[in-house]
């Protein structure tokens, strides 16, 4: 999303008037990664900053030539009031900031300074009340130990990726980076978040108990009405990328899976007799949530010649599937990317799964981008295989998949469950997780595990019946 000048200063003026805390709310709800953690304001009673960023990547001094001081070409380069300086990869206990360079950086009208990495000086900064935001402090310098690596390219911090001219927030909280294009719809998100958790503030200073005012049911009103928002917002974007929205009844059935894992699907399915893990089918990385969406088949072939087609296939993808990917086990060459890793992510598809394997994984482990396959590789796969077919039932790890079975998919591998047995397979998965659940409270309580695993009877939870 572009935007004029004017443009931007309305959106940093109502940035502004929010916090950290719920700009990061925002970008939950419309499950965007940008708040960080450790990156912390540096001299007391710092102020906060709102601002655009100017990014900076620094990195070891590896030989003795001379060389301009970091930073020192990036600010006499900056000509607009709006600009804060956001520098990534900075060495642990090492300076990569001081008093001198703050002086600079304010005299240039330059808001502050967010830095992955160690500030020394601090006092300076401080004296001219410029804003310092970063890991630590330290007295050790960085000359001759840092040279600046890039300036305005994309950088990392603290596992966000910013790019130049995205926005940045930072308070006593904290750090938060909101993406330029999606601004306006976090803004607007989050006066919304702001208003409504300031009526239960004056509820509370008004009289009313604490108990009535933070009910769950309070809390659920704001979350209705802010997923309501953000479903709004995502579906805006996404129809500017010509996405296909998920279906109700795929919606549905993806919902009776929360709070489950691959674990207690994969023990459900065993209960019943259905096979559907998925072997040798690993994540990239070792995933926190866990990803649950119908199956988008495709299934690849040796190329032909001239060889076909071997990624097109996305733009007709909806938003939510899980991409599963019949290679048939090849691990010469792969058919996933980094242009496939960054493309799905903006039209909002759930992950991939490959019986076959991956390269480019730098930047799907940097977004998080849930990615499962049977290993990674370098050698394209362009010329040597190309997409013999969509929406067809393939094979993937030894299990049969059909379009719009579903997926489930986490830390420990990819469990698929038959379309026609989603609810048969959700409800037992619930009974095991529930039982196993008992287990752990009754065994907290002083029960032996053998106690709790009979009275439960854990080792029949699996077992078909």
């Amino acid at each position: 999303m572009a935007h004029d000048a004017s443009t931007s200063i309305s959106i940093l003026d109502r940035l502004a008037a929010l916090d950290t805390s719920t700009v990061s709310d925002a970008l939950d709800f419309l499950h965007l990664k940008g708040a960080t953690y450790g990156l912390r304001p540096l001299w007391p009673n710092c102020p906060k900053i709102v601002g655009r960023a100017s990014t900076v990547k620094v990195g070891p001094k590896t030989d003795s030539s001379s060389t301009a001081h970091p930073f020192t070409r990036v600010i006499d380069a900056i000509t607009t009031p709006d600009r804060i300086l956001v520098i990534s990869s900075g060495l642990e206990g090492i300076s990569c900031w001081g008093d001198i360079i703050s002086n600079a950086a304010k005299a240039r009208g330059i808001r502050g300074t967010v830095i992955d990495g160690m500030c020394r000086d601090i006092d300076g900064s401080r004296e001219v009340a410029y804003p310092v935001y970063g890991r630590d402090v330290t007295m050790i310098s960085g000359r001759s130990r840092l040279v600046q690596l890039a300036a305005g390219s994309p950088v990392q911090m603290r596992g966000v990726t910013v790019r130049e001219g995205d926005y940045v927030i930072a308070d006593i909280c904290g750090t938060v980076f909101v993406p330029a294009e999606r601004v306006a719809e976090v803004v607007d998100l989050g006066e919304r978040i702001e208003r409504r958790e300031s009526l239960m503030v004056e509820d509370v200073r008004a009289g009313k108990p604490v108990s009535e005012v933070m009910h769950d049911a309070k809390f659920q009103a704001i979350h209705a009405e802010t997923l309501s928002v953000a479903a709004s917002a995502t579906a805006s974007h996404s129809s500017k990328l010509n996405v296909k929205t998920a279906s109700a009844e795929d919606q549905e059935l993806v919902k009776l899976f929360a709070g489950l894992d691959a674990p207690a699907v994969s023990d459900a399915l065993d209960k019943l007799g259905i096979p559907g893990q998925a072997f040798g089918i690993m994540p990239l990385a070792n995933y926190k949530k866990v990803t649950v969406g119908p199956a988008f088949t495709v299934r690849y072939v040796p190329a032909t010649d001239p060889p076909g087609s071997v990624g097109d296939f996305i733009d007709d993808v909806a938003a939510g599937d899980v991409v599963v990917i019949d290679n048939a086990g090849r691990t010469d060459c792969t058919v996933w990317g980094d242009i496939m890793t960054q493309y799905a992510g903006l039209r909002g598809i759930a992950g991939t799964v490959i019986d076959g394997v991956c390269r480019d994984v730098n930047l799907a482990i940097n977004e998080e981008y849930p990615l499962f396959s049977a290993g990674r590789w370098m050698r394209t796969g362009k010329d040597r295989v190309q997409v013999g077919g969509v929406n067809e039932a393939i094979g993937v790890g030894k299990v049969h998949v059909k379009p719009r079975d579903i997926v489930v998919a986490d830390a420990n591998g990819v469990v698929i469950v038959p379309r026609d047995r989603v609810r048969e397979v959700a409800e037992v998965a619930r009974g095991i997780e529930e039982s196993e659940a008992r287990i752990r409270e009754m065994t907290s309580d002083g029960a032996t595990i053998a106690e709790a695993r009979k009275a439960l009877g854990y080792h029949t939870l699996q077992r078909r019946s």
